[in-house]
């Protein structure tokens, strides 16, 4: 309850006030303007900004799809192999997106020592309007546009939860949303695991096109 009402007043303040105190995770308006933002782009414009992070994400179930980045985690490093991948995502002035980062890669040291190999970022000095964060998945190209939508959807739940708000009934889905309120959710047991695709909460929905791929790897957290 402490969490959920400091994240709240983050939110409060920086929606009453000039202060800019909301990290893009806890700023609903942020992030469904990243959604609209890529539901607007052209296929060739989607392949631009997102093919490298689609190919790292859909590379491992497929072998017909070469991954950027096959495991930039040194040897030896990772306590298991589990690992997650991060993409930035910048706007334009206008809404629209105006760049995206390289692929991140996240693993875990130790037990709750997440590392983070950053890529290239086309503006270090400037936050991001919104970030993917995800698992590797079976995946076809002609269903990323979908995925990346839902995962948003899931983001767009979490700035609710986190502070301590029900989500309107569009946002009540499953599935890995941000890394923020996902960890809260592993950590907390009085926390319902939103996180889970194939969790069983009154009132909430899964989409089962995303399913394929994603519980071994989550299930190697804890391995």
């Amino acid at each position: 309850m402490v969490d959920q009402a400091r994240d709240y007043a983050k939110w409060y303040v920086d929606q009453e006030t000039d202060h800019d105190t909301s990290p893009w995770y806890l700023n609903c308006d942020r992030i469904e303007a990243v959604r609209t933002a890529i539901a607007d782009l052209s296929n060739d414009a989607l392949r631009d900004h997102f093919d490298e992070y689609y190919r790292q994400l859909a590379g491992k179930y497929d072998d017909e799809i070469t991954r950027p980045h096959p495991d930039p985690v040194p040897a030896g490093e990772a306590m298991n192999r589990y690992r997650e991948y991060k993409l930035d995502i910048y706007l334009t002035d206008d809404g629209g997106v105006d760049a995206t980062s390289g692929v991140h890669t996240m693993y875990y040291a130790e037990v709750g020592d997440d590392q983070l190999i950053e890529s290239d970022d086309p503006y270090p000095d400037r936050t991001p309007d919104g970030r993917l964060e995800h698992v590797p998945l079976e995946l076809q190209w002609e269903q990323f546009d979908r995925f990346v939508d839902y995962h948003l959807q899931c983001q767009l739940r979490d700035c609710y939860l986190a502070r301590g708000e029900e989500p309107p009934v569009d946002y009540r889905v499953l599935g890995p949303g941000t890394d923020y309120m996902m960890v809260r959710c592993m950590n907390r047991d009085c926390l319902p695991p939103y996180h889970e695709y194939d969790a069983d909460l009154d009132g909430y929905r899964a989409e089962d096109t995303f399913n394929a791929g994603l519980f071994a790897p989550l299930v190697e957290l804890f391995g």
